[in-house]
């Protein structure tokens, strides 16, 4: 009986590993030591001008008492400052900080280094069909309009 082969939930999982280890790695390398991988949906979620909670909560699918709790953790370490929305006083906008934009800055070169590894320890082509493939599964996920949790 031939061995089953290593369900490909376990492989993209490995491979996620591979670069959060690397994100991580090279986050705290950047002065960044408190700053995880696991920020980066919200910190790439807030917009240029600020994005209410409700709006972050739901482009990272998490809830708005995770979110909540992230964007109190980043705040604590200068990454977001929460503001007045300045047209509806009721609202709060959370606001990337010099050091939530230096944090982005950083991260955005650390995934482009780790493109630039896979390249290489790959090839470019197979990169390139990585990603049509990836962003296939992406796209027929979100065509069966299956709700994340």
């Amino acid at each position: 009986m031939a061995a089953r082969p290593i369900p490909l939930g376990n492989l993209l999982s490995a491979a996620t590993r591979t670069l959060v280890a690397r994100l991580d790695s090279g986050l705290a390398d950047a002065g960044f030591d408190d700053l995880r991988a696991a920020h980066a949906p919200v910190l790439q979620a807030i917009d240029g001008e600020g994005s209410r909670m409700t709006d972050l909560a739901d482009r990272a699918a998490m809830t708005k008492q995770a979110m909540r709790e992230l964007v109190v953790h980043l705040q604590e370490r200068g990454y977001v400052e929460v503001v007045r929305h300045p047209e509806d006083g009721r609202a709060k906008l959370v606001m990337l900080t010099g050091r939530g934009w230096r944090a982005i800055d950083a991260g955005v070169g650390i995934i482009d280094t780790f493109d630039g590894w896979l390249d290489g320890a790959i090839g470019q082509g197979e990169v390139q069909k990585l990603r049509v493939t990836l962003q296939r599964i992406i796209d027929h996920h979100a065509e069966e309009r299956i709700p994340a949790r």
